[in-house]
């Protein structure tokens, strides 16, 4: 019978540092670019189907066969008796880690120029009136459970179809945000363009009280390709891609068309997006299928979400080392992921440096047109260098936990052995990174007991949270 004993991890598991390794595709762990938010997708109960419970955890959950989606966005429908339909999913989302963030389509009508939810402005006298609108609606979503991350302005201002909408100005934004928005007591998100257009938001950038009442730059890709956006950084807001959808005429498990999945995320994030949201979460071209299972599509997605947890941070390697194949990298404290896409009809290889960490073996999951997330074995890294082969159009990633992330205040908050059994996801290494699976734990079970069930031998492993960066060592005796 296997006995098993939790420990926080000491001083002892922690790595050196390495000395810097200068090659034309290093990975230099020491130059950071952004912190990553989060990888997320639409629910919307109010246009289709809720999502099941079986479902929401496919999508939010960081299992075998799960997405591993942290971030949620729902709607704040312009008539209060729908806002109890954000309900059920966005608990579940946020019990298994997830933030959820909320996207209004219109104003309630007796707001606006029309007096209607479809087009029309919102009028400057009710814009007060609509600040504590969004305000209600994050308190009535705190009453209920769910913590919103932010809130949105508006949905695509500046787009108006045939169905929920409303048209803003940039300037009218901006006046919104210095005059109305400072009462919504949660991070406000501006402005979700249509098409990534910085005249939504330049205006409210340069407005030093405007930009004093809104934390987030958001925006959509319909007609638009991924870009930086130098002036929202240098006014220190996150860049946010919050919807999108690479085809809607073709089935999410087609490939290579699923792998569009992975090409746009990875341009977002060389592009310095903080999130990438996906349009509907289940759809036939979205992450899960009509069928309730996880497509092509959401398996492209997981090749980030599920190892580039919130609070990651990019760091820098050339983003298109070779014809075809892209790269990004990303670190918390010592732990290393790095994402390969390769667009190419046939299979390749590339080679690696990496400075400001000792790395001594990556995890290596592809997915393909054969493949879904599959463990691929090990790359080994000698002397800060290693070689990985890449299959024909396929995304790879690679994968090192360290234990650099436990921090002495960590290590004190996490004292008790009570702190080993508290509810959520939790992701199991081997004391060399390898990744062996991932655990739920809920109320009253032991994460002891769970991680006995994913474990193959008698040994040394680590589990780190869904949410937050403390390691903890599992010792499983014979």
């Amino acid at each position: 019978m296997k006995k098993y004993r939790t420990i926080l991890l000491g001083a002892s598991f922690l790595l050196l540092v390495g000395r810097p390794v200068q090659a034309a595709s290093a990975i230099d762990m020491s130059t950071t670019h952004q912190t990553i938010t989060g990888f997320g997708g639409m629910n919307f109960p109010r246009w289709i189907a809720d999502l099941t419970t079986a479902q929401a955890n496919a999508a939010f959950g960081n299992g075998t066969g799960q997405i591993g989606l942290s971030l949620l966005r729902i709607s704040c429908s312009s008539t209060q008796s729908d806002w109890s339909k954000e309900l059920p999913t966005a608990k579940i989302a946020a019990g298994l880690g997830a933030n959820v963030f909320a996207t209004p389509w219109s104003p309630p009508a007796s707001m606006k120029s029309n007096s209607n939810i479809v087009g029309g402005s919102l009028n400057t006298a009710s814009y007060g009136a609509y600040a504590t609108y969004l305000a209600n609606f994050v308190s009535y979503m705190k009453t209920n459970g769910i913590n919103l991350y932010g809130i949105s302005v508006q949905n695509e201002p500046d787009y108006l179809p045939s169905y929920e909408s409303c048209e803003w100005t940039g300037t009218e934004i901006e006046n919104f945000l210095k005059n109305n928005a400072n009462v919504i007591p949660i991070k406000v998100i501006a402005a979700e363009s249509f098409n990534y257009s910085k005249s939504m938001t330049d205006p409210s950038l340069n407005d030093a009280a405007a930009a004093a009442n809104f934390a987030i730059v958001a925006t959509h890709l319909y007609g638009a390709s991924p870009s930086t956006y130098p002036l929202a950084a240098s006014k220190g807001k996150e860049l946010w891609m919050t919807e999108h959808y690479t085809n809607s005429t073709t089935d999410a498990n087609s490939w290579p068309d699923a792998l569009g999945v992975a090409e746009e995320i990875q341009n977002c994030m060389n592009d310095s997006f903080n999130a990438y949201v996906w349009w509907y979460i289940r759809r036939s071209y979205g992450l899960i299928t009509e069928d309730g299972n996880v497509s092509k599509r959401g398996y492209c997605m997981a090749q980030f979400s599920k190892f580039i947890r919130p609070g990651f941070v990019r760091v820098d390697v050339p983003a298109a080392p070779s014809s075809g194949v892209t790269v990004s990298a990303y670190k918390n404290g010592g732990s290393l992921v790095v994402v390969l896409v390769n667009s190419n009809s046939s299979a390749s290889s590339q080679s690696f440096t990496v400075s400001g960490a000792t790395i001594p073996a990556l995890t290596k999951y592809t997915t393909s047109g054969s493949k879904s997330v599959a463990n691929d074995g090990s790359v080994a890294v000698s002397a800060g260098a290693f070689t990985v082969s890449l299959d024909a159009q396929s995304i790879t990633t690679l994968v090192y936990t360290s234990t650099t992330a436990l921090n002495d205040k960590e290590q004190q908050a996490n004292s008790s052995a009570e702190s080993a059994n508290t509810p959520g996801d939790y992701e199991i290494f081997g004391i060399t990174g390898a990744r062996l699976g991932s655990v739920t734990i809920r109320q009253g079970q032991s994460l002891d007991a769970e991680v006995r069930k994913v474990v193959p031998l008698p040994g040394i492993y680590v589990a780190r949270p869904a949410k937050g960066s403390q390691l903890l060592q599992i010792q499983v005796e014979p």
